[in-house]
Parts: structure tokens; C-alpha cells; sequence
């Protein structure tokens, strides 16, 4: 049974079937859980939610479901309170327009208002009008600055899109994506929106190929992927066209899917040949599209997208994806990690709660270049501990040694001493 209570009166046990405002307002990435510690009530609380809908087939009801007495479930004919605790749930209730009053609420109405200036864009683009930049460069502002103020809010809306929204919103999402990326590399701010205005951009050439094609249900035959695989040349050919596009837009445009090893497209790059730029846009490229419902697959979730992204040897720039990880703050199983204690650590589990704390064992000290006993941490449960610092590359610290390493932590064995770190640290290495 689905039961509205006050959020104040939830329970470890219950489940959530549904929060106040629904998935966009609620503080953790699922939009159904099992309250299992405190923490998650003192979080829905924290994050402003008045009311939760709970299933009580699911978990424990309200109190009185079991030994404790309740205040009241259903009123009763003889006993009517002014306003129950709990009541049947019949549905979301319609509310009046207010407001933003939060940040995800800002992103929301500029996501929309983006969502509508690209499908206007795109349309004018498939009548055979030019690409007018300047309509969408005040939302591109509008998106830096949500960013600025709150990275996780946008990226989390445009995340919630539907196979009809993709074509849209992949655009937004990239945007969003690739301005967080470029301010967390500390490029200059021009450079920056220059990223942002590629993102928005950079399927353009999508517009010249066939609807059918785009959304089509199943797997693309090789001669329909061979269209497809036309839309960064005939998108770059369309912005050339245009007034004011700066040379990173068109960049990304042209070589968003090339891959470092060669195997992309549309001219095989590798390597030195593909721009920073253009290895940036491919990794946010590819991390929102296989995170998002599409006609032909189901979405990923973020860390098992950047699990599998980390794991395709030779698509990405593996300092860089490094870096769009440690953006995005969703640390994938087996990410080697700095502790604020100057520990090296493995992400051993996701936390489904909230990616950016996850589970890691500890093995090494850096400040002592020692390893020792490992240690799991729950960085959910002991904040106050110890908590992820940042991103590392195993290979920095123990050299060709580092699956070895990596394989021996992971199975609770210690790595051999002559894989201990091959040189002293350097500043960098040292800096907190």
C-alpha cells in the first residue's frame, strides 16, 4: 500500500516509493530506496522535503505496523483529526507555477528553455536555414553560470530525459558536461564558454541525416551507420557556414567520435592528431549518451558507464577521463583514490546513495612511500574520518607494477615490496 507520511516521522526500514516534488527534488541519484541508515532521513530532511510516499508492502509502515502504537494511519469514523499523519496516496497533486527556489529548481527552467532554443535551432537546420549561434549564446551563459553555482543540479536534470527528449537534451547535457570538465582542467573562462557552445553544437550535423535513422528502435545496418556516420562532416560544414563560431566549436563538431587509437571517425585521428579539446568532447560525449534512454538501449548508470568507458583501452585520453571522473565526482569500482589522510585506496563498491562516497579499502601511505594493512572504509558512514580527496593514476605511483598492485588489494592480498612506488614523490604528488 502507498502511504503519504511527514518526512519527519520516517523510519529506518521504510521504503520510498516517491518524495515530494518527485526525483528532481530528492537528494539521492535513485528515485526508490530502502532507508536502511539515519543519515538518509537526516538527508531528505536536510534537502527541504516535506512529505515522502512509502510502500508498505515494501518495508515497514508507519508507526504502528508493528509493536509500537501508531498516531494515526486512516482516520476513524469515530475519531477525526484535523490532519492525519498518514493517508492512502492517490497520486501527485497539481501545484501552481512558483518560483525557483533552488538551484535544481533554476536548472530545471534553464534546461527547458534550452530543451525548446535547440529543437527551434535544429528544426530551422532541417528546413535548410543556417545555424544561428547567437540565438543559443545567452543560454550557454545561463548554463555556465548554473554550473558555477551548483555543477551536480543541471547535470542531474538533463540526466532525467526520455528517447523522444534525446536528440535535445544530449545537447544541453554535453554543454553542461564539458564546462564542468573544462573548469575543473582550470582552462581560462573564454575557453570555457567556447566548450560550452561546442556541447550545444556538436550534433548538429545529426540534422542532415534522416529522422528514421536517429530513432530507430534496433540495431542500424552497416549501410544505414554509414549515414550516420556523416553528421560531423556535414555539421562542420553547416557551422562553417555561420557567423561568429569559434574554432573549438567547430573542433568538436568535426571530431567528437574520433578515438586516440584510430578506431574513430569520420578520418581515423590518433593520438598527437586530436586536439584537447576534441578528446574532451568525446569523453562527455559518450558518457551522457550511454547514461541516457535511448531507442536501442537502456541507460547506464553513471558509474557503470565510467567503469566501462575506463575499461575500452585506446577510445579515451586516460589522464583526461581521469579528470572528467573527478569532475563529475562518481568514483567507479577499482578507481585508485587519494584519502584526506594521504592514503591510496580502491573503490571497492559504489554507494547507491550518493556516488561521490563510496566504499575503498586503503593499502598505502604516501607521506611514509609504505604499504600498509588495508583498511575498508564506508566514506558514507565516516565522513568525519576520512574522505576521497581526488583521483590518481596507478601507474604514477607503481609504474607497469600497478595491475599487479591494483589485482592484489582488490583480492586482500599485499602487493609484493619491489612494487612499492618507483620514485620519491614530488610536490605534486605530496599536495593536498
Amino acid at each position: 500500500m502507498l502511504i503519504k507520511i511527514k518526512t519527519s516521522e520516517a523510519r529506518i526500514g521504510m521504503f520510498v516509493h516517491m518524495v515530494d516534488g518527485g526525483w528532481l527534488a530528492s537528494p539521492f541519484w535513485r528515485s526508490q530506496l530502502l532507508l536502511t541508515r539515519q543519515a538518509q532521513i537526516d538527508k531528505l530532511v536536510d534537502a527541504g522535503i516535506a512529505e515522502i510516499v512509502i510502500d508498505t508492502d515494501r518495508g515497514v509502515g508507519p508507526a504502528g505496523g508493528g509493536d509500537t502504537a501508531p498516531s494515526v494511519v486512516v482516520a476513524d469514523a469515530s475519531d477525526e483529526p484535523d490532519e492525519p499523519a498518514a493517508v492512502p496516496y492517490t497520486g501527485p497533486e497539481r501545484r501552481a507555477r512558483r518560483r525557483p527556489t533552488t538551484e535544481l529548481d533554476r536548472a530545471r527552467e534553464t534546461v527547458e528553455r534550452s530543451k525548446e532554443a535547440v529543437s527551434r535551432m535544429f528544426s530551422e537546420v532541417r528546413l535548410g536555414n543556417a545555424v544561428d549561434a547567437a540565438a543559443i549564446s545567452p543560454l550557454v551563459d545561463e548554463i555556465a553560470a548554473s554550473v558555477a553555482r551548483d555543477s551536480t543540479a543541471i547535470i542531474k536534470v538533463t540526466r532525467l530525459k526520455n528517447k523522444d527528449e534525446y536528440t535535445y537534451l544530449h545537447s544541453v547535457a554535453v554543454c553542461a558536461l564539458l564546462i564542468n570538465f573544462a573548469r575543473r582542467m582550470g582552462l581560462p573562462e573564454d575557453e570555457v564558454r567556447d566548450l560550452g557552445m561546442a556541447g550545444m553544437l556538436h550534433d548538429i550535423g545529426k540534422m542532415a541525416v534522416p529522422s528514421a535513422l536517429l530513432d530507430k528502435p534496433g540495431k542500424l545496418e552497416p549501410s544505414e551507420f554509414s549515414v550516420v556516420q556523416t553528421h560531423p562532416v556535414k555539421g562542420h560544414a553547416l557551422l562553417i557556414e555561420s557567423d561568429g563560431v569559434a574554432p573549438p566549436v567547430l573542433d568538436v563538431c568535426l571530431h567528437h567520435h574520433e578515438r586516440i587509437d584510430g578506431s574513430g571517425y569520420p578520418h581515423r585521428l590518433t593520438g598527437a592528431q586530436l586536439s584537447l579539446h576534441a578528446r574532451m568532447g568525446a569523453i562527455c560525449d559518450v558518457y551522457d549518451a550511454v547514461t541516457s534512454d535511448r531507442p536501442y538501449k537502456r541507460p547506464w548508470s553513471p558509474s557503470e558507464a565510467l567503469s566501462r568507458m575506463a575499461s575500452w583501452t585506446g577510445h579515451f585520453d586516460p589522464e583526461l577521463l581521469a579528470i572528467f571522473i573527478e569532475s563529475i565526482g562518481i568514483y567507479p569500482v577499482g578507481t585508485l583514490v587519494r584519502l584526506r589522510s594521504n592514503q591510496l585506496a580502491i573503490v571497492t563498491a559504489v554507494n547507491d546513495d550518493d556516488p561521490t562516497l563510496p566504499v575503498v579499502r586503503s593499502f598505502f601511505d604516501i607521506p611514509t612511500q609504505a604499504f600498509v594493512p588495508q583498511r575498508d572504509l564506508d566514506t558514507a558512514r565516516s565522513r568525519a574520518e576520512d574522505t576521497v580527496h581526488r583521483t590518481e593514476r596507478g601507474s604514477y605511483w607503481f609504474g607497469d607494477a600497478w595491475p599487479q598492485v591494483m589485482d592484489a588489494v582488490r583480492n586482500g592480498r599485499t602487493p609484493p615490496r619491489a612494487s612499492a612506488a618507483p620514485v620519491p614523490p614530488t610536490p605534486l604528488a605530496m599536495g593536498a
